[in-house]
């Protein structure tokens, strides 16, 4: 469920009353409240719901995907609206495990000295590179997966409301944007204005997505160890 109330034009009409510019308005509501389907500040709406969804992942642009993985597979293209993965969640199906998160550097590192007798198995790190998710070891079998990720916003449509935090962002951004238009303003002050506002969110933790009090070692930096001695503490 969305947590603002403002649909998509319920936003841009209030971002425009408050720019109070004729030439927009004939441009992007010349039968106000009827937005134009090429409307100016209908892309600059979509603009902040992308930039957000890009330096501010949140709960809300969760979403999953399923993954198909052939025999001797390494690798897979990510979906299209891909931002970042879900830490550790790429999930084999059948309850066949969860892959965890390393660097493409252990990844690589693996891939050593195996270029004529490549080691296959269960898949059990992967990596993001690029467009790509790379795993070790090969896959000895096909598999299914399913993919957690942080996606990019969908395009958003007459009627929408959109999945963000906070309505106010939205629409003072879009009218920021018009004072760039219009050169009241530096060109670069609603980018200013959106840094600004991710500080204050990532602040006051809205739509993050719960992090753990206690990190599981990874066997295959720290060895064996004591059942006691398997989490440490996550202090801030």
């Amino acid at each position: 469920m969305a947590m603002n109330r403002l649909s998509r034009d319920d936003i841009i009409n209030s971002a425009l009353d408050h720019a109070d510019s004729s030439v927009l308005d004939a441009k992007d509501r010349p039968s106000n409240p009827t937005i134009e389907i090429d409307a100016i500040s209908l892309k600059w709406l979509q603009e902040a719901l992308d930039l957000f969804a890009k330096r501010f992942p949140f709960s809300l642009n969760l979403t999953e995907a399923s993954i198909t993985i052939a025999e001797n597979d390494t690798s897979f293209s990510v979906p299209s609206d891909f931002i970042i993965d879900y830490r550790n969640g790429l999930i084999l199906a059948e309850d066949a495990g969860r892959l965890i998160r390393r660097s493409l550097n252990t990844i690589l590192h693996q891939m050593v000295g195996t270029a004529t007798s490549p080691v296959r198995g269960l898949p059990s790190i992967y990596a993001v590179r690029g467009n790509t998710i790379k795993f070790a070891p090969k896959a000895q079998k096909a598999y299914s997966a399913t993919l957690h990720y942080y996606s990019l916003p969908s395009v958003i449509a007459s009627g929408d409301t959109p999945f963000f935090p906070d309505d106010y962002i939205l629409t003072h951004y879009v009218w920021i944007k018009a004072q760039e238009w219009h050169r009241v303003v530096p060109i670069g002050t609603a980018l200013q204005y959106s840094e600004d506002r991710i500080k204050d969110l990532q602040k006051a933790g809205i739509g993050l997505e719960a992090e753990p009090t206690e990190v599981e070692l990874d066997k295959q930096t720290f060895g064996n160890f004591q059942q006691e001695d398997q989490f440490v503490k996550v202090t801030t």
